[in-house]
């Protein structure tokens, strides 16, 4: 898929599991157009893994699968790109999960600095070419890539449509698994989503799935399937390569666009 150019940032909008340096300087125009978020809750529930509610003191319009720049007092004119985890609420509320990377102030943190009561800035909302397609969907998370696909799960259940959904949620072990109990409730009030809990590295975690997030994914693949992956980078890259050789047609295969390349410290 083409490469889309927005404002810079490290590496893509859905990509929160970069192991990579995981800010920007602030591009011009961002701290004027930006909207000040009370955080509401903070909760670890894994090491290095954060989930953050946010308030916006105004609504902030964006689209499932859509990301936007987040900066925290504790680094100024430090930014990084995070997908919200939820379709718009009435409350106007925000969900961002987080993982700390090496090397990354911003993501470290809104993971061990940041505590509800804080006030963060939210930039202008970006696409990154995830968009529902009319039709099943496959959808495969690796680590806190279930951010955006989660909030595409929101959007169909918004509005029912007679679509079937799969999300694979892959990590290395349960224990990676930070977000069980709202994966659960979702499977529980949808009887057109299934959501099948994947671990690489964890042979006794039955009943959940075995292996890597991508051999699972041809496992439930079928040919009417629209798949999405968002992850970490190697993830993404081993899905450019790996799913279209396995049989997955390139026009049904969405991964989110990469932003532009990351300003210099």
């Amino acid at each position: 898929m083409s490469a889309t150019h927005h404002p810079p940032s490290e590496r893509s909008a859905a990509l929160p599991q970069s192991t990579r340096a995981d800010d920007t300087a602030e591009p011009a125009g961002w701290a004027g157009d930006s909207v000040p978020a009370r955080v509401i809750d903070h909760d670890r529930p894994c090491p290095g893994t954060a989930i953050l509610t946010v308030r916006p003191w105004s609504r902030l319009a964006y689209r499932p699968g859509q990301a936007v720049p987040v900066h925290t007092a504790h680094h100024p004119g430090r930014w990084r790109w995070y997908s919200p985890a939820n379709a718009p609420r009435p409350d106007g509320t925000i969900e961002l999960h987080v993982r700390a990377v090496p090397a990354g102030t911003v993501s470290a943190s809104l993971v061990n600095e940041v505590r509800p009561g804080d006030l963060l800035h939210l930039g202008p909302p970006r696409d990154t070419g995830l968009h529902l397609r009319d039709a099943d969907l496959l959808l495969v998370a690796g680590g806190t890539g279930l951010a955006p696909l989660r909030a595409l799960v929101e959007q169909v259940a918004a509005a029912p449509d007679g679509r079937r959904v799969t999300l694979i949620a892959a990590t290395r072990t349960f224990a990676d698994l930070y977000d069980p109990i709202t994966l659960d409730r979702l499977q529980q009030a949808h009887d057109w989503l299934t959501i099948v809990p994947a671990f690489s590295h964890d042979p006794h975690a039955a009943p959940a799935e075995q292996g890597d997030a991508l051999t699972l994914a041809l496992r439930h693949h079928r040919p009417h399937h629209q798949v999405y992956v968002c992850g970490p980078p190697a993830l993404l890259d081993d899905a450019r390569r790996r799913l279209p050789l396995a049989g997955v047609p390139e026009d049904r295969l969405h991964l989110p666009h990469p932003m532009a390349p990351e300003i210099p410290r």
